[in-house]
Parts: structure tokens; C-alpha cells; sequence
């Protein structure tokens, strides 16, 4: 119920109307079960929104760390994140600096591309 400051002042027109809906507002009969299903609903979301949060999480950092320690077991060996080109472009540096430039080195390049568009292929 309103409780109003002064005893004496005439209630504000909207103040009435409250005061004489007061005994007429009641909730149906089905308000509380579908009040209790929409809070269901609702927290099933958040938690599969949460879940699924967390399934990202795991999926990035697993990406994160295979990616990292395949970085490191490649340099551990000795090689880059390429091994079968890293391999081509040093033999035909190799091959270059034996020869003189000439068609032999126009050669070894023309092979390299050979090679390279080989392994693209795969």
C-alpha cells in the first residue's frame, strides 16, 4: 500500500488509481510455472553459452601449444617450418654458387622452380 507523507493532501490521481487496483491485480493461474520454465530455459542457455566458451578456450590453447612445440621439435632438429623446401632452395644455392653465372645457374633455377611447383602439387 502507498503510504503517503501527509495525511491531509488528496491523493495524485494515478496514486488513486493504484490504491483502487490494489484488490483487483491477481497473477492467473499458470504465471508461476511459466515464470519457472523461462528461468529454466534461461540458465540452460547461459551454461551451454558457457560451455561452449570454454570448449574454444581448450580447442585455441590445444592449437596453440601443438602449433608451439612442433615449432620447437622442427628448430630441435635443425629444420624450419618447411623442411622439404628449405632442402630444395639449398641445393640450388649450392648449385649457384658452384657455377659461374652463366646457363648453368639459369638451369638450376629453372629445376628449383621444377621441384617447388612439384611439392605444390602434392
Amino acid at each position: 500500500m502507498i503510504k503517503r507523507l501527509h495525511r491531509h493532501e488528496p491523493p495524485d490521481e494515478i496514486e488513486s488509481l493504484i490504491l483502487l487496483a490494489g484488490n483487483y491485480v491477481r497473477p492467473s493461474e499458470d504465471l508461476r510455472p511459466q515464470v519457472l520454465e523461462l528461468a529454466r530455459t534461461e540458465r540452460l542457455e547461459r551454461r551451454m553459452q558457457r560451455h561452449l566458451a570454454r570448449l574454444a578456450a581448450v580447442v585455441f590453447l590445444m592449437i596453440t601449444v601443438i602449433s608451439t612445440y612442433r615449432e620447437t621439435a622442427n628448430a630441435a632438429a635443425g629444420q624450419l617450418f618447411s623442411p622439404a623446401m628449405e632442402g630444395v632452395s639449398l641445393e640450388a644455392e649450392a648449385t649457384s654458387r658452384r657455377a659461374d653465372p652463366s646457363w648453368e645457374t639459369v638451369e638450376s633455377f629453372t629445376d628449383l622452380r621444377r621441384r617447388q611447383a612439384a611439392l605444390l602439387q602434392l
